[in-house]
């Protein structure tokens, strides 16, 4: 395996990627789209995710993106957009028919919205798909990034809530009806999204009835879609060693060329 890192795709200093490229091939290519609530997460966090894949044969790319507050929606999702666009008009050897997509959270919400415009293949740790939803539902909850800090609350759930509202907002600017839609990918659904697996555990940050909630708009598109329920509390990367071998499997069949 060889590494390209700070690669840039755009002007702007978090417009860089790193690229893991394996010793053997197998002509196809994955992109990580790392979380953190739009507001922080760093490619270097998924080095571990480059060489695990870049070792089973793909070229391997971890792209930054642009950030809350000083850059809010779209900027992270254009920035993932202009990213694939540099990533299949560059030099670097793969099949540009066999390009997937994995996410973790608002990665993962990322990596959806993306597969809806392309029909790319792709696969979700905890992704965040249904925004007003939960808004709604969660009025009187007040953000904060450390609610058991600022707000004194002890409750996970309610610790839960105050940073999903918190993201939320940052990112958006408010939560006006017309952001929480735009930002959603299951209100965008179509039938091009990609082949889609989608991680989630029983109990945690992104919670599980919205994911069922996508599950069943997708399938109302005849898409091809499965969720798998992890056991816990674990949000994204909590649980990747649980989430890698399906997530490769995954990705074998739709991407690698089968004997």
């Amino acid at each position: 395996m060889t590494q390209d890192i700070d690669q840039a795709y755009g002007h702007d200093p978090l417009q860089r990627a790193d690229i893991y490229l394996p010793a053997q091939p197998n002509g196809a290519a994955l992109v990580f789209v790392h979380g953190g609530g739009w507001f922080r997460g760093d490619k270097a966090k998924a080095a571990d995710i480059g060489a695990y894949f870049a070792n089973a044969g793909y070229a391997t790319a971890i792209p930054n993106y642009r950030l809350a507050p000083a850059d809010r929606f779209p900027a992270a999702q254009e920035d993932l957009s202009a990213f694939l666009t540099w990533f299949t008009a560059s030099a670097y050897t793969f099949n540009r028919e066999r390009l997937g997509l994995l996410g973790a959270s608002v990665g993962g919400t990322m990596a959806l919205t993306e597969s809806i415009a392309s029909g790319r293949p792709v696969v979700t740790w905890s992704a965040i798909v249904d925004f007003a939803n939960w808004v709604q539902k969660h009025q009187t909850v007040k953000a904060a990034l450390d609610a058991r800090q600022s707000l004194g609350l002890t409750e996970p759930h309610a610790i839960h809530d105050a940073f999903y509202k918190y993201f939320v907002q940052t990112y958006l600017g408010d939560l006006s009806p017309q952001k929480l839609t735009a930002v959603n990918p299951m209100n965008h659904l179509t039938e091009t999204l990609g082949p889609t697996l989608m991680y989630n555990a029983t109990d945690e940050l992104a919670p599980l009835p919205g994911v069922f909630r996508f599950l069943e708009q997708a399938a109302a598109f005849k898409r091809d879609i499965a969720v798998h329920v992890v056991p816990g509390t674990g949000h994204a990367r909590d649980y990747t060693d649980f989430a890698l071998p399906g997530t490769r499997q995954f990705f074998d069949f739709h991407l690698t060329e089968q004997d």
